[in-house]
């Protein structure tokens, strides 16, 4: 895997394998089992990318938080801010991305709310963004203000091969040991050309019927 012919997310994201197949999975009790596409993601990052843009006016290098814990959402947005030039920061963030509901929570940064519904429904909270986002475009388009995120890339990619994910690998990841980094949820499926399931419950049971190759946390 020569992760350094990409030079951003998007490109990866754009010549993906098999577009229609799973990319990334989640599983939890209160969501139950949600699966989304490469393409789906591609469509749900775009529209995180252009809300970044225009509905919260974010310019590229931005420092931005994304703190929706271990939703789908978390992935969409992480990628959503790569698309944009923006740099993703666990630290003194100006811009934070949160559960709709907490925007108004004290912070670093303005932070604005986004729905954790498991299809993405808006919840009417105050200060959240939902339905705003849900009305950006599918595709990014704003082609000038691409990220060059080659070092991020070869991070993920390295970070990867030294915990074991091979090219194509369905990574598992028991979300009650591990906490989302940069590099999961979305970054270790996007670079190694595979996907991820996400469980508190990821027992042998669930990585057969997932097809797990590889466990992680």
């Amino acid at each position: 895997m020569k992760s350094q012919k990409f030079k951003d997310v998007w490109q990866l994201l754009n010549s993906f394998p098999d577009p229609q197949r799973p990319f990334i999975t989640t599983n939890f009790p209160a969501t139950g089992r949600i699966e989304l596409s490469v393409t789906t993601f591609l469509n749900g990052a775009a529209k995180a990318a252009n809300a970044l843009r225009d509905v919260i006016d974010v310019e590229p290098g931005t420092p931005v938080h994304v703190d929706l814990g271990w939703s789908w959402q978390q992935a969409v947005w992480q990628a959503g801010a790569l698309i944009s030039g923006n740099d993703l920061v666990t630290h003194n963030p100006e811009v934070r991305i949160v559960p709709a509901g907490q925007s108004g929570a004290t912070g670093p940064g303005d932070a604005f709310g986004i729905s954790l519904d498991g299809w993405g429904r808006p919840q009417g909270c105050e200060g959240e963004i939902t339905a705003e986002v849900l009305g950006q475009p599918d595709g990014w388009i704003y082609p000038e203000f691409f990220g060059q995120q080659q070092d991020v890339i070869e991070l993920a990619h390295q970070w990867g091969l030294e915990r074991g994910v091979g090219l194509g690998a369905r990574i598992g990841i028991d979300t009650r040991d591990t906490e989302p980094t940069i590099f999961i949820p979305f970054l270790l499926p996007l670079v190694f050309g595979g996907s991820i399931v996400l469980s508190d419950n990821l027992d042998e049971h669930l990585v057969e019927q997932e097809q797990i190759t590889c466990v992680l946390g």
